[in-house]
């Protein structure tokens, strides 16, 4: 199993490409790195280190893909991106070991999903803003939004199991949907709102949506879409 202890900088390749065939990436949170760390300036050093290193192994991962040369460059410039505001994240939002936390695996999410790459087009936004995204306090809509191939549908899919999304935050958040979100249509375009009324200003809140694209009654395809978003 991969170990995401920040301190351990174990990586499992398996796991990892489970992972990355799908874009989703199972990560959790470990109570060890956050114990070892001296303060919150410390464990920001070593998760943002930890981004750093772990994004070299998703880069290999496009390589082995045999993508053509633009590909290739495209999906290893969108990582570099990611570890480059995931650490800007890091030091300038999260001001506790929770929110770094959440941040560091946000960034983990989104390696996964741009390794993978998407076979059709997908996008999640909040104020018009894809990814790294604000919003003030209160009721918060994701707009998710999904275009299939020629002949298939798309449709909501679980995070895993009986789990539809994948919500962490600093502060406790509920969340409302349409079950018609859940139908295979032509075109995805719907939402869900996060009901943020009992967090405080500079909480954050990691999402990631599941889409799946259907052939006939089948799942050809799935994809995850992580997006972190700052209270104000």
């Amino acid at each position: 199993m991969y170990n995401n202890n920040p301190s351990s900088r174990s990586f499992d390749p398996f796991f990892t490409y489970c992972c990355i065939i799908t874009g989703v990436s199972y990560v959790h949170t470990s109570d060890t790195g956050s114990e070892r760390a001296s303060s919150v300036e410390d464990y920001q050093n070593t998760c943002s280190e930890f981004i750093v290193d772990i994004s070299k192994d998703y880069k290999d991962w496009v390589d082995r893909y045999h993508l053509s040369e633009d590909e290739t460059k495209s999906r290893k410039a969108t990582i570099d991106n990611i570890v480059q505001m995931t650490n800007e994240w890091i030091y300038r939002y999260s001001d506790n070991i929770k929110k770094i936390d959440i941040v560091m695996n946000d960034g983990i999410n989104k390696m996964a999903e741009n390794t993978a790459g998407y076979p059709f087009n997908f996008q999640v936004s909040v104020n018009n803003m894809r990814r790294y995204t604000k919003h003030s306090l209160g009721q918060v809509k994701l707009n998710v939004r999904a275009t299939p191939r020629e002949a298939r549908l798309a449709r909501i899919g679980n995070y895993h199991k009986d789990q539809l999304l994948l919500i962490s935050s600093s502060s406790p958040v509920n969340f409302n949907f349409s079950n018609e979100s859940l139908k295979a249509a032509d075109i995805l375009d719907d939402y869900f709102v996060i009901d943020a009324s009992q967090c405080q200003r500079r909480d954050l809140i990691s999402v990631t949506i599941i889409v799946e694209e259907m052939d006939q009654d089948y799942v050809s395809e799935r994809r995850g879409y992580s997006t972190l978003i700052l209270l104000t």
